[in-house]
């Protein structure tokens, strides 16, 4: 919905007389899209004419369009407000006023793209209604497919999908298909109602509702393999993983709880399609791996030390700094201080290292690396580490001399280095951990998550970036410069054999969202071409607005099973 926010502050113009002769000037629209010229008063040509900001001839036209499709409109004063930037659509701004007096307070408004004129965001004021409108689903797709068919020029055609009602607002969400087969993007279309039945809003994204797909570049739905066909390779597939699920938050000196999880492998939102999407005419999983999937995840048992990293005095604090970072902070000024979380934990903060004048001990951590000017040359570091502040338990180590390299890194060497940290960071004895390099020529993250009975232990809302352990080595000289530990003290886990069978919950998920013949659509990491496949996916993608959009998950729990259960968990 626009807000205020998006909005530059509005330039109020009328339309230039280049403009006449489709009749739109701050007067009440008229009906006809073509009034002539010579019928306008002498004092709106004139206005006209003055006009600071000149408003393209096809928004005109748009505008127009938009009377037809809203007849309501023809009776109100039209002003233009200068340029709307994002989020999600761009463009010139109109604004329909009741009188000439509203022009300004109006917030009945819409967006035009300024080259096209067409319309790519509607917001009218909704009204009460005495005796409001019982529209049926039936009645709602059809009259915001009428809308959104006088909309386009050609293109693809927009099917309606769900509703939704909230309060007295209905929202029709219209998803992409060609030949009446969906298309697997997140470019939607919704189509809002009041009570008493009007349209108030419609919504896209960046204007996609008016590209023109070749058909040429679509594969043919000719023998493709049958649906049932499809969900017997789908269960052959084996598209489903177990894990085990830590919540997004817990106290690391408390003991955990985890989940038994069925996950969609490869994820729902790191592709275009989900990760268990099969080609329809192959029945072959559609295999499109995100960057941060190239490096595949590793299994590997590490000997532990067990070696304890606690810090609850400066003291305590540089040893650790000497012994994992093989630094001396002795030299560099120190800030100290402890911070306070939302979710009642506390940490503590040793910051090493000199930062620009002013510059708040609290801000410090937010400016590694930021070295000012006319630092000795052997002082230009910084340090943090960072401690749960009840424990004294190490979270994060970190140093920073200001430097970056663009040189390809060591790979090996890089592992090397931090393998051999990584078993001084856990426990005494063989642990299994799944290990993946998740930086790429130029620098190597390490993140290591815990296994437990064969299976991986993840969090919820951790970030791909992040592990149960993370260590990042500097691609100049292959020596560790930052680790973070997310390691919770105990961790109960259900005995595996709690979980429901693999192809259990295979059919709990396909009876929740069955396969449905989908386009899908294919980028090449290197070049960026895209390439469109034909493929039987999860209707998940049809049938739910979600933003596929953001930073990467460590795991993906968009739509994900219950393992004990069975539910299907949608998270949106």
């Amino acid at each position: 919905m626009l807000t205020v926010g998006m909005l530059r502050k509005p330039a109020l113009c009328v339309l230039t007389s280049a403009l006449a002769a489709v009749s739109l000037y701050t007067s009440p629209m008229m009906p006809t899209p073509y009034a002539k010229a010579e019928n306008l008063a002498p004092s709106t040509l004139a206005a006209a004419a003055a006009a600071a900001v000149p408003v393209p001839v096809e928004v005109a036209k748009g505008v127009q369009q938009l009377v037809r499709l809203i007849p309501e409109l023809s009776q109100r004063i039209v002003s233009f407000g200068g340029d709307v930037d994002g989020p999600g659509v761009s463009g010139v701004q109109v604004i329909f006023a009741a009188t000439a007096a509203d022009k300004e307070t109006s917030t009945d408004r819409a967006i035009f793209d300024p080259t096209t004129g067409k319309l790519l965001n509607l917001n009218l004021q909704p009204k009460a209604a005495q005796k409001p409108v019982a529209m049926t689903d039936e009645q709602a797709r059809t009259k915001a497919s009428a809308f959104v068919a006088g909309l386009q020029a050609g293109g693809s055609a927009y099917q309606p999908k769900e509703i939704t009602r909230e309060s007295s607002l209905t929202t029709v969400r219209l998803v992409r298909t060609v030949n009446n087969v969906v298309l697997d993007d997140a470019y939607d279309a919704f189509v809002s109602f009041d009570a008493a039945g009007r349209i108030i809003s419609f919504r896209m994204f960046d204007g996609r509702l008016y590209e023109k797909i070749s058909l040429s570049a679509l594969p043919s739905a000719n023998r493709v393999i049958s649906a049932q066909q499809a969900v017997e390779k789908y269960k052959e597939s084996h598209p489903l993983e177990l894990i085990y699920l830590l919540p997004s938050q817990y106290s690391l000196g408390n003991p955990v709880q985890a989940k038994l999880a069925y996950v969609v492998k490869d994820g729902v939102i790191t592709q275009s399609h989900t990760g268990s999407a099969l080609d329809a005419f192959t029945g072959k999983r559609l295999g499109n791996p995100s960057p941060a999937q190239l490096q595949p995840a590793k299994t590997i048992a590490v000997n532990g030390t067990g070696e304890k990293w606690v810090a609850q005095s400066e003291a305590q604090a540089k040893d650790i700094v000497r012994k994992l970072l093989r630094v001396e902070p002795e030299k560099l000024p120190l800030a100290t201080y402890t911070e306070a979380y939302g979710d009642g934990q506390e940490r503590r903060l040793y910051i090493w290292g000199h930062f620009a004048e002013g510059t708040a001990d609290q801000d410090k951590r937010f400016q590694m690396g930021q070295i000012p000017a006319g630092v000795k040359a052997n002082e230009r570091l910084h340090v943090l580490v960072e401690t749960d502040a009840t424990t004294g338990q190490l979270l994060r180590l970190e140093m920073s001399d200001g430097t970056s390299v663009s040189a390809k890194t060591d790979k090996a060497r890089d592992w090397s280095a931090a393998e051999a940290t990584l078993k001084r960071l856990l426990p005494t004895g063989t642990s299994q951990v799944r290990v993946r390099d998740v930086g790429n020529d130029q620098s190597t993250l390490i993140t290591a998550d815990l296994m437990i009975n064969g299976l991986p232990v993840y969090q919820a809302d951790q970030i791909v970036e992040d592990g149960m352990y993370s260590l990042r080595v500097d691609s100049a000289t292959g020596k560790v410069i930052q680790i973070q530990m997310n390691r919770p003290t105990e961790i109960i886990a259900p005995a595996q054999t709690k979980a429901l069978m693999e192809q259990g919950a295979v059919e709990r998920l396909l009876k929740a969202y069955p396969l449905e013949l989908t386009y899908i659509h294919q980028t090449d990491l290197q070049s960026g071409a895209i390439s469109w496949k034909l493929g039987y996916d999860l209707s998940f993608r049809q049938t739910r607005a979600h933003c596929f959009c953001g930073v990467e998950s460590k795991v993906d729990l968009t739509v994900h099973l219950d393992a004990v259960t069975g539910q299907v968990i949608v998270k949106e």
